[in-house]
């Protein structure tokens, strides 16, 4: 039986080491992204990226679109126990709304790297151009973000144990969830509305009146798949259980968006006449498929075939799927979907990699941290669950 022991502590050691070390890797990850978005912002967009005139948007914005999207967990869920009233999911509602905040300053992180002068960032609130849409974006996810702040202080109010603000926070806390919702929807649409401006320059498998619906339609699918698996990772932190209920029951809502979606799409295709372009447009109709195939199709098949549905993880691969179908939508419209003018090319320079990981490593950090400092779950005063 002693020589049984130390193989009972290795085993039982294992995880936490391989977890300690995870957060270690993510923590010299953000200080290299963080070095480099210094370098950055004091020697300029010339000398520490590739981008130019032709080709103006780069990984920053094509990671910010994708962000965006992602950091929909917070509006979805909130909307799916607050407005819907659907409370078998509230469990989840806290993981997402905490992995949606981390999202959105991820975002604003990027786009200080991306501006010219970011130092003049606050020059849309003092000079307002109301018909502009990155006018209303800019306003929705700062006034998104502050909602967001607003929906994380009750996890840190019962760590402090401010009971007093607790209960004022869970009378004002339905309203709040109401207007992120309002706002988050707003600018997710509006995210399609920037590339109506651009008929000519992208390809007609992703250019649409639709744009805003699709942006709009596939930001709930990314934002309750991520839900998902930021449930997932609460309870396996936390020591709980995942209940298989709550994982099932939001990817099946996944699933069904995203038959509505592909709807949408092929649909649009069809109404345009356009499909033919889905086998003959060469390299744009490969990305399509790859992105639609398995972004859209496999999930859908994983949760809705039987056969496919019992099988051990097809929840979590779906929902991992339709992350990585969203995101290379937004890479296909921002980039690879992009006709340029002969000649351009653009390879992300360095430091453009090593920022942006930096970032996304610092928010996941971030996420992992408070999961285990503030109160996820067995919320005794948040009666708006």
């Amino acid at each position: 039986m002693a020589a049984d022991l130390p193989i009972e502590r290795s085993s039982g050691s294992v995880p936490t080491l391989d977890r300690r070390m995870s957060l270690v890797l993510l923590g010299l990850m953000a200080l290299l992204g963080g070095l480099a978005g210094v370098i950055r912002l004091l020697m300029g967009l010339g000398s520490t990226t590739n981008l130019s005139d032709s080709y103006a948007w780069g990984i920053w914005i094509g990671f910010d679109f994708t962000l965006i999207a992602f950091a929909g967990a917070g509006f979805t869920m909130a909307g799916l126990v607050h407005v819907l009233w659907r409370h078998k999911y509230h469990e989840a509602v806290r993981p997402a709304i905490l992995a949606g905040l981390l999202g959105y300053v991820a975002v604003l992180l990027l786009l200080v790297l991306d501006l010219g002068r970011p130092d003049r960032f606050y020059n849309f609130i003092l000079f307002w151009n109301p018909h502009s849409p990155l006018f209303e974006i800019s306003w929705c996810v700062l006034l998104y973000t502050t909602v967001l702040v607003l929906e994380v202080s009750p996890f840190v109010l019962e760590r402090l144990g401010r009971e007093r603000l607790l209960k004022l926070s869970s009378k004002i806390m339905p309203v709040v969830a109401v207007l992120g919702v309002t706002l988050s929807s707003l600018h997710q649409s509006t995210l399609g509305t920037l590339y109506l401006n651009m008929p000519h320059r992208l390809h007609a498998l992703w250019y649409t009146p639709l744009l805003p619906l699709l942006f709009f339609v596939s930001s709930i699918m990314a934002g309750l798949s991520l839900a998902t698996l930021a449930y997932i990772g609460a309870t396996s932190i936390a020591r709980r259980e995942t209940k298989q209920s709550i994982v099932r029951g939001l990817t099946t809502i996944v699933a069904s968006v995203a038959v509505l979606y592909l709807v949408l799409k092929v649909g649009d295709l069809l109404v345009r006449g356009e499909l033919g372009l889905l086998f003959s447009a060469g390299r744009y109709s490969a990305m399509w498929w790859l992105e639609v195939g398995l972004g859209v199709i496999v999930p859908i098949l994983l949760t809705f075939v039987p056969s496919l549905r019992e099988r051990r993880g097809a929840p979590v691969l779906a929902a991992m799927l339709v992350l990585g179908g969203v995101m290379l939508n937004r890479f296909n419209a921002t980039m690879f979907g992009q006709m340029l003018p002969p000649g351009t090319t653009y390879s992300p320079h360095l430091l453009e990699w090593v920022s942006t990981i930096g970032i996304l490593a610092a928010a996941v950090l971030a996420w992992c941290i408070a999961v285990r400092v503030l109160v996820i779950f067995d919320s005794k005063l948040d009666s708006h669950h």
